[in-house]
């Protein structure tokens, strides 16, 4: 059984500065893998991790017996507004119209990401680092998203 895949349990702790710590559950107790800035890499860098921590190839640690658990970051509230900062590394034209539109934000833990609702657009799933948590928004973007949410319209 010396090839079979190792079942791996790792948690994100959110950091001070927005970046995300890796610890996987080793032998000896949990063990800190690594830091990183995007979501998007969360589960390479455990993976990475715990392959080195375990003293086995990265193989050997599949996606389907890796186990993350990000919990919800320590600052966003529910309902909060937001600003779409960034698109990421998506190429989609679409992504793109929506940086710089602001909306309401609520935790959705199974995709660790924020559910945000943006007028014209209707909800996104976005990682924190897409996000402005503390966007000046002006009462216009207040009443887009008020008739935005009263009219139920999903795009334009």
């Amino acid at each position: 059984m010396a090839d079979a895949p190792l079942h791996v349990r790792a948690r994100v702790r959110h950091e001070p500065d927005r970046s995300y710590a890796v610890l996987v559950d080793g032998p000896d107790g949990e063990v800190l893998v690594g830091v990183t800035r995007q979501t998007g890499q969360v589960r390479t860098v455990a993976r990475e991790g715990a392959a080195q921590v375990f003293g086995v190839p990265v193989e050997r640690i599949s996606e389907e017996h890796l186990q993350v658990v990000m919990p919800r970051p320590p600052y966003g509230e529910e309902g909060q507004w937001v600003r779409v900062v960034s698109a990421g590394e998506s190429t989609d034209p679409e992504d793109r119209l929506e940086v710089g539109t602001a909306g309401q934000a609520y935790w959705f833990g199974p995709e660790a990401a924020w559910l945000v609702v943006l007028p014209g657009f209707g909800a996104g799933m976005y990682p924190s680092e897409h996000l402005d948590f503390e966007p000046v928004v002006s009462p216009e973007e207040v009443a887009a998203l008020e008739r935005h949410l009263r009219s139920g319209e999903s795009s334009e």
